[in-house]
């Protein structure tokens, strides 16, 4: 064999060795991630973001941003971003770690469950084999308070993230207010009181979101924000006779 030849081997030897482009080593599926440290792992349509959440704490991650949030607080991970493929985001061996870290500040109290390296994983649901939709969603202003009434329908026991956000003016970016975390009944009702705080602003939209795992299509519903008494005749609101 000439030398060009044995050099043209060596290469495509090379070629099929080397990682297929697009796909990073030491990458891990953040739904499999959640799964095997006990979050509950819901899409954030509005932010193109993905919720971890787990008793006492919520971890938001974004892709393509090296920033995540734990809480009401705003951290950095070591290490690439995270991306987006295939319908998951990919995060690194680095951003793994610092997961597991958190998750042992917030241990669960959910019996049986289980953790990378320890048996009983299978015990877990597989976020990837969960299917369905959310619908019915209704929201409605709670009289008298600075409140919404959020329900509606999705597969049975699964995590729902119910995300807030509200449009002050066409000259104001639309502003996430909060983000809670409820859980479907076994016959996939759910229901929850979440204060709009700190969106006051009457005559604002409010937008409220219902996410769940990657399956499951989201559901919106919209309310424009009225005074908490909008109906009430209240006299001491009555201008005096004298002055009208």
């Amino acid at each position: 064999m000439n030398q060009f030849a044995i050099r043209a081997a060596f290469a495509a030897a090379v070629i099929a060795a080397a990682p297929v482009a697009g796909i990073a080593a030491h990458e891990s599926a953040l739904s499999k991630v959640a799964a095997d440290l006990g979050f509950d792992y819901s899409y954030l349509g509005p932010e193109d973001a993905v919720a971890l959440t787990r008793p006492g704490v919520t971890v938001v991650v974004r892709p393509g941003e090296r920033l995540f949030d734990v809480n009401d607080r705003t951290e950095s991970m070591d290490g690439p971003a995270p991306r987006f493929s295939h319908t998951d985001l990919f995060v690194s061996d680095k951003l793994v770690d610092r997961l597991r870290q958190i998750a042992a500040r917030y241990p669960s109290t959910v019996p049986g469950e289980s953790t990378i390296g320890i048996a009983g994983e299978a015990a877990r649901t597989d976020v990837t084999s969960v299917s369905g939709a959310i619908g019915g969603l209704a929201v409605s202003q709670i009289a008298g308070e600075q409140e919404i009434s959020v329900s509606g329908k999705a597969p049975a026991n699964l995590p729902i993230t119910i995300t807030l956000v509200s449009t002050f003016s066409v000259e104001v970016p639309d502003v996430e207010l909060s983000r809670h975390e409820v859980t479907s009944d076994t016959d996939g009702s759910f229901k929850t009181t979440v204060s709009v705080a700190s969106g006051y602003y009457r005559g604002s939209i409010l937008t409220v979101i219902a996410s769940s795992l990657p399956g499951v299509s989201s559901a919106k519903s919209q309310i424009v924000l009225k005074a908490p008494n909008d109906n009430v005749a209240i006299p001491a609101d009555q201008e005096p006779k004298g002055i009208r």
